[in-house]
């Protein structure tokens, strides 16, 4: 068995505490300063597109009174709307407003540079063949069922 410092999952979240860390100080300067930490739950990949808040809370491992506390923030900072589904019977659900899709993508702009440092840090060649791994990964983890 390995010892702690040779396991991944703790190497993992630093590198996510890294990436959380310059979502944080680039919205803080930016145009959408009003986005706050906890609202990264929402807004994390690949954000809320049509979806039930149950499903948004399932995704961020919250309940449903908390993710519905943050979605009340985001709404009436003009990020997201609720809306009906096409289906009568799904009920409402959550979608992006044109300022919660520019946020989205200084989002995703900000991890994507951050993720260049990184290639050239370790070269590009090992990060693809990072990436790829972590793709394998997902991909198992979704033909696996989950233990309950």
């Amino acid at each position: 068995m390995p010892s702690g410092s040779e396991l991944v999952s703790p190497q993992m979240r630093v590198l996510w505490q890294q990436a959380r860390d310059r979502i944080h100080d680039a919205l803080a300067g930016s145009e959408f300063s009003d986005i706050r930490a906890e609202h990264l739950s929402v807004l994390q990949y690949p954000g809320p597109h049509g979806e039930r808040p149950s499903v948004l809370a399932a995704r961020a491992g919250m309940s449903r009174q908390a993710i519905n506390h943050l979605l009340r923030g985001l709404q009436d900072a003009g990020y997201v709307e609720r809306g009906p589904h096409i289906d009568p019977s799904v009920g409402r659900v959550i979608t992006l407003t044109p300022r919660g899709q520019e946020a989205l993508k200084f989002i995703r702009a900000t991890v994507a540079g951050l993720e260049r440092e990184w290639a050239a840090a370790i070269g590009e060649r090992r990060f693809e063949a990072m990436r790829s791994a972590i793709e394998d990964l997902l991909a198992s983890r979704e033909a696996t069922p989950r233990p309950r």
